[in-house]
């Protein structure tokens, strides 16, 4: 068993120099016939070869191979715990973390100590037995040895918990199957981390509790704060309750046992709860198991306390049965959820098309009946998550109080009436946003747009429809959120082309290009590119639909309605296209005016959009169609006068030609 400390394969060889796996094979075809040959290969192992690492290490040092100038001080991490058989192998790794707990438990050296004093320093440490006195005494004979490796692991990383991070980031060489189905992606731990940190930042002596014994959530934690703290934790009733715990002590934390009534952790006042559903100490659960859980923590949590709940989004966003949709919005009519977020998929590993979501749940703020009290609502379903959108996202969710909330410009969340959340029937981020829209009188509504109708109609270059104008339904349209319908299928969201700047001209003749500028300039402007240019450079341009929608949120929200179509669309604008599967009432002008009249800030598939009653829907596109035309008939008149003044001011003011008055004919008398 102890040789093992000295082996190491060709991918721990080349983790350890610090180059790519590739050239290490590249050595050991190069470097053969020389004085100081790479070294050969010892054993085979599980179908692998293993090489000695005293000799790997002495030959790099001699060579200067490699881009690791501390090999010998890092070489216990390249040790090949995976090379033992399964059985022993789990002993092995089980054994080491219990034993890297113990020493930063301690704080001492522990390699030269012998198998009793090991022993009896683990049965000091854990009394009762919840975490790594039975995981260290199973080592047996050779605890001593692999209590050295703990020590050289340490010092290789530092520390013991980074020592601890590094051997679990191996979990699946290691056969950790319990990590390897529930770790989560970086981007989320850090994500969680960073929320949870701030959340605990105000009152670093409040409790933390985390009643499942989520440990990748509290190391995440501990990254973003001075120093671990103390957590309470539930008895451990299985391997990996105590595994766990194991990986917390290692990670420095200080563990207490929670008072447990009824199977409910009981909470202390002022505490902050931290779950991840599922996890290692609960691998199994539904989205049914889900909700209860939420339900659980929102009934056990004191007043003054708050917690963050992590899992599947199909259990805390998606639409559920009517019985778990009622149980979820009881939860909400606590009036204690501050926010409730999609967050993208790819980030648990082991699930990799499914998105999770977070509720945060705080003391309560007020009656959620009130029309004030507001639960913020975001989805990141299609946004990456990186630094600076974890950074906004959890800005965004600690300024939901409403004493922030006024003064904060929110870049993803948006806020939503609670009540509106809580009648949600479907998903819980399609809920209809608060109108920013003030409602008149229809009657008042109906005469004003009759006035417009007879102001906008000349009678001379452009006659319109006489539509009939009558008060319309009291409740008004449905309103839908623009990644919704692109969900749904029902908007089609395509990127702009990479254009060259110097390729696009202001001048028309070529293809009409939509950018940016034209979306954002005043008066809508027009820029071109060459067709034959257009189609030798960029063979792979995407061209416009009559109809459809061009769009940018930067830096300002524009939006319009390219009604002929075959127009390009330079990138970062882009284009939302109507599919036939829509339904009748979703017209494109009603869309272009949800973008142009949106917030403005958050993330813009938040931004929510009329769907029309489909008896109304046919007669409202023609209207603005003609509408439209009509527009662009004046201003193609508009143009054409300007063009006219300055070419009458150049014209005569160089003296190329007079102005006279024009002949008037004189009517013969007969």
């Amino acid at each position: 068993m102890t040789s093992t400390m000295q082996l190491a394969t060709l991918s721990d060889i080349a983790e350890l120099a610090g180059v790519q796996r590739p050239v290490v094979s590249v050595w050991r075809s190069r470097f053969t016939s020389i004085d100081q040959p790479f070294p050969v290969a010892i054993d085979r192992r599980g179908g692998r070869e293993v090489f000695s690492l005293d000799d790997v290490v002495r030959w790099l040092e001699s060579t200067g191979h490699g881009n690791n100038p501390s090999v010998r001080q890092d070489s216990a991490l390249a040790a090949a715990l995976d090379v033992l058989d399964p059985p022993e192998l789990s002993t092995v790794t089980h054994g080491l973390i219990a034993l890297l707990a113990l020493k930063a438990k301690l704080g001492i050296a522990i390699g030269d100590l012998d198998a009793r004093d090991l022993i009896d320093l683990a049965d000091d440490v854990d009394p009762q037995d919840h975490c790594l006195y039975r995981e260290i005494a199973a080592l047996g004979s050779d605890v001593v040895q692999w209590a050295g490796h703990a020590d050289a692991l340490a010092s290789a990383a530092f520390t013991p918990a980074h020592a601890m991070t590094k051997l679990i980031a191996r979990h699946r060489r290691l056969g950790l199957t319990a990590v390897s189905d529930h770790t989560i992606a970086p981007a989320a731990t850090a994500l969680l981390g960073q929320l949870a940190a701030e959340l605990v930042l105000g009152d670093p002596a409040a409790p933390l509790v985390a009643p499942y014994g989520e440990a990748d959530l509290l190391l995440a934690l501990s990254a973003n704060t001075a120093e671990p703290g103390s957590v309470t934790l539930p008895t451990p009733h299985g391997p990996d309750t105590r595994y766990a715990r194991r990986v917390l002590l290692a990670g420095g934390w200080e563990i207490t046992d929670a008072v447990v009534d009824d199977d409910a952790v009981v909470l202390s006042p002022g505490a902050t709860v931290l779950a991840v559903l599922p996890s290692a100490t609960r691998p199994q659960m539904t989205d049914a198991d889900v909700v209860a859980t939420l339900l659980q923590i929102e009934a056990d949590l004191p007043p003054d306390g708050q917690a963050l709940v992590v899992g599947p989004a199909s259990g805390l966003c998606a639409g559920l049965p009517t019985q778990l949709q009622a149980d979820r919005a009881t939860v909400l009519r606590s009036g204690r959820v501050r926010g409730i977020v999609r967050l993208p998929a790819g980030l648990w590993p082991s699930r990799a098309r499914q998105k999770m979501g977070l509720w945060l749940l705080g003391p309560g703020t007020g009656d959620v009946r009130s029309p004030n009290h507001r639960v913020a609502l975001a989805d990141l379903s299609g946004t990456t998550l990186d630094a600076a959108t974890t950074s906004d996202l959890v800005t965004d969710l600690l300024s939901t109080t409403p004493a922030r909330a006024s003064t904060h410009a929110f870049r993803f969340a948006r806020l939503v009436q609670t009540t509106s959340v809580v009648a949600a029937s479907g998903d819980l981020l399609t809920a209809r946003p608060q109108s920013r829209r003030h409602r008149t009188d229809a009657a008042t509504t109906a005469a004003a747009l009759r006035d417009l109708l007879a102001r906008a109609d000349t009678g001379d270059d452009v006659s319109l429809t006489q539509w009939q104008v009558v008060p319309g339904e009291v409740a008004g349209p449905v309103l839908v959120t623009l990644g919704r319908l692109v969900t749904l299928g029902h908007l089609r969201l395509l990127s702009g082309n990479r254009l060259a700047e110097d390729d696009v001209v202001d001048e028309a003749g070529g293809v009409t290009v939509h950018t940016v500028q034209t979306l954002t300039a005043p008066l809508t402007g027009r820029r071109s590119i060459d067709r034959l240019h257009l189609v030798g450079t960029y063979p792979a341009s995407r061209f416009t639909q009559a109809e459809d929608v061009v769009f940018c949120t930067a830096p300002r929200a524009a939006a319009l309605v390219d009604r002929d179509g075959f127009s390009v669309v330079a990138s970062p604008a882009r284009v939302l296209r109507v599919t036939p599967s829509a339904p009748d009432g979703l017209v494109a002008e009603v869309v272009a005016h949800a973008v142009r009249t949106s917030p403005g800030q958050g993330d813009w598939r938040a931004w929510p959009v009329p769907i029309l009653p489909s008896a109304s829907a046919a007669t409202v596109r023609a209207a603005l169609a003609e509408v439209d035309s009509a527009r662009e008939a004046l201003a193609t008149r508009l143009a054409a006068l300007d063009a006219l003044t300055a070419g009458l001011v150049e014209a005569t003011s160089s003296g190329a030609v007079a102005l006279l008055p024009p002949i008037r004919t004189t009517p013969m008398e007969g």
